[in-house]
């Protein structure tokens, strides 16, 4: 994929939307099982909006603690916009990582948020509910994240 395409996919609600989907669905499919099922419509509405309380500034913390453990500069967690104009939390540094340091970055709050409690989920007889909105709003958070990966590694020398 050349930059333009990958552009056009990180600032296109669509692509952001069938994200969310998939990751909704692989996530239910794959361990809704597990979940307990008895909370009433107003705790699931309550771990949902803690779920995103948490997640967001965590997500952040992972991007700020590997620029702060690559870079030589300074480095802030600050609201920004995000390619689709809407307000964010987002990491910036003022230094150019190389490629792999580019993608570790990257990808640091998908393995650490996603993936890791995602394989914590497959050892669990049964969980609480947050353990599986958490993965699933991080990784609805990591669209921008493995898109900026693939142009990273496509990109860069």
């Amino acid at each position: 994929m050349n930059k333009d395409t990958l552009k056009k996919i990180k600032t296109n609600p669509g692509a952001y939307i069938i994200w969310l989907a998939l990751t909704c669905i692989v996530h239910i499919a794959l361990f809704g099982a597990k979940i307990r099922q008895d909370y009433q419509a107003w705790e699931r509405i309550a771990v949902f909006l803690l779920a995103v309380c948490i997640t967001l500034p965590l997500h952040e913390l992972f991007h700020f603690v590997f620029m702060k453990l690559f870079g030589k500069s300074s480095v802030r967690i600050c609201v920004m916009k995000s390619p689709l104009g809407l307000p964010t939390l987002g990491t910036v540094a003022q230094w150019t990582f190389n490629k792999w340091q580019s993608v570790i970055i990257y990808l640091s709050p998908f393995v650490w948020l996603t993936l890791l409690v995602d394989a914590a989920l497959i050892f669990c007889q049964q969980a609480e509910l947050i353990f599986l909105v958490v993965p699933i709003c991080n990784c609805a958070g990591c669209f921008y994240d493995i898109v900026d990966t693939l142009t990273a590694v496509a990109h860069q020398n």
